[in-house]
C-alpha cells in the first residue's frame, strides 16, 4: 500500500537584520514546487519585524538565542514535518520536495543537506582541518559524516548526489519529522546558549537524534546556497577570551554527548579526548610566539576548569539523560 505524502511547514529563526539575504530566502521559499502549509518566522524579542513580505509568512516573537530560537515546541505547526531554516539561505525550487520525498522513501527521521561542502576544500584547507580540528576525509563508504569520540568528525570526500546516512549535520537547513523532534526533548540542551557563542549547537541536536537510534540522512543532491551572515562567528573571533570559551564548550559537549552515553567505551572516550586536549595544548604552545598571545595556554586551562565546574552545577546534573535509548 502506497504511503500518503507527508505534509510540511517551514520554520525560520532570525533577528530580522539580514536585509537582502533574508529577502532572497523568502523569495526562494515562494518558488518551492511543493508549497509549505505554513511559513513561521521565529524572531528574537526586541527586534523589528522586517518590512519585506511574500504574504505567507507569520511572525512569532521568542527569546533571543541560537538554541532558544530553534529548540521550540512548534505549537503553531501541525504538519508532519518541519523544514528548519536559518535566514541566510537561497533554496532551489525543488529543495523541499527532494528532502521530503527522501525522508519518506528512506524512512528517515531527519534529512539535512551538504551546506559547507567539506569535500570541496582545497588541499591546504583539508590539511589545516586535520591538524587544527581533527576533521578528516574518508572515501568509499555509505555515510556522510561519522562522529569520533573526541567530538570531531570525518566527512565523505567523494559523495554522489544522493542520500547517505549520517551521524551529524549542518543545522542551517534540515527537514525533521515533527514528532521525532519533540521526542528528543531538546529543551534540555538550552544550556548551549550559556556558552557565550554558538559552538556545537548543531552537533548536540543531531547527535542526540542518532545516539537514541533515530535515522539521520544527508542529501548531497539538494541545491542550497549558504549566503552566510557569519555574525555570530565574527563576534566570537573578536573576543579576547575566545580560546577559553571554545575549550570550555568542547569539554561540556564531550561530557554531555559522549561521557554520559554508552556508544563508545569509557576508556576509549577518556583516552581519545585527553589526547586531543594535549595535542591542542601543544599546538597552542607552538603558535604562541607567532601570534603573540601569551595568555592562550592559560585560557585552555581556565576553559577546562570552567567546563568541569559547569557540568557539576545542580542545574546541569538535573538534566534528563542525553541518551534515553540504550545502544543495541
Amino acid at each position: 500500500m502506497e504511503k500518503s505524502p507527508l505534509t510540511y511547514s517551514i520554520a525560520i529563526r532570525t533577528l530580522g537584520t539580514g536585509g537582502e539575504k533574508y529577502r532572497i530566502l523568502l523569495e526562494s521559499i515562494s518558488t518551492q514546487t511543493l508549497v509549505p502549509e505554513r511559513v513561521v518566522v521565529y524572531i528574537a524579542e526586541g527586534y523589528d519585524i522586517p518590512n519585506y513580505r511574500i504574504g505567507k509568512e507569520e511572525y512569532v516573537v521568542v527569546p533571543k538565542g541560537m538554541a532558544k530560537q530553534r529548540i521550540l515546541p512548534y505549537q503553531e505547526i501541525s504538519s508532519d514535518c518541519i523544514l528548519l531554516l536559518d535566514d541566510d539561505l537561497k533554496l532551489n525550487p525543488q529543495v523541499a520536495k527532494t528532502m521530503l520525498e527522501a525522508l519518506q522513501k528512506h524512512n528517515m527521521d531527519c534529512v539535512g543537506c551538504d551546506i559547507y561542502r567539506n569535500q570541496n576544500m582545497s588541499l591546504s584547507e583539508k590539511i589545516r582541518a586535520i591538524l587544527v580540528n581533527g576533521v578528516f576525509p574518508r572515501v568509499n563508504d555509505s555515510h556522510a559524516f561519522i562522529v569520533q569520540p573526541t567530538g570531531s568528525f570525518s566527512y565523505n570526500n567523494k559523495p554522489q548526489p544522493s542520500i547517505y546516512e549520517s551521524e551529524s549535520c549542518a543545522g542551517a537547513a534540515a527537514m525533521w519529522k515533527r514528532k521525532t523532534f519533540l521526542k528528543l526533548h531538546l529543551e534540555d540542551e538550552l544550556w548551549l546558549d550559556d556558552l557565550g557563542f554558538p559552538y556545537g549547537e548543531d552537533f548536540v541536536q543531531f547527535y542526540k537524534l542518532v545516539v537514541n537510534g533515530y535515522k539521520l540522512g544527508i542529501h548531497y543532491g539538494v541545491d542550497i546556497e549558504h549566503m552566510d551572515g557569519k555574525t555570530s562567528s565574527a563576534r566570537y573571533k573578536q573576543q579576547s577570551n575566545r580560546l577559553q570559551l571554545r575549550t570550555k564548550a568542547q569539554f561540556i559537549i564531550w561530557w554531555r554527548c559522549f561521557w554520559q552515553t554508552d556508544r563508545f567505551s569509557k576508556s576509549t572516550m577518556l583516552l581519545r579526548f585527553s589526547l586531543k586536549m594535549v595535542y591542542q595544548f601543544l599546538l597552542i604552545l607552538v603558535a604562541v610566539p607567532f601570534l603573540r598571545r601569551w595568555d592562550f595556554p592559560a585560557q585552555v586551562i581556565k576553559g577546562l576548569r570552567e567546563g568541569w565546574q559547569f557540568v557539576h552545577t545542580p542545574e546541569f546534573i538535573a538534566l534528563r539523560p542525553y541518551q534515553f535509548k540504550k545502544s543495541s
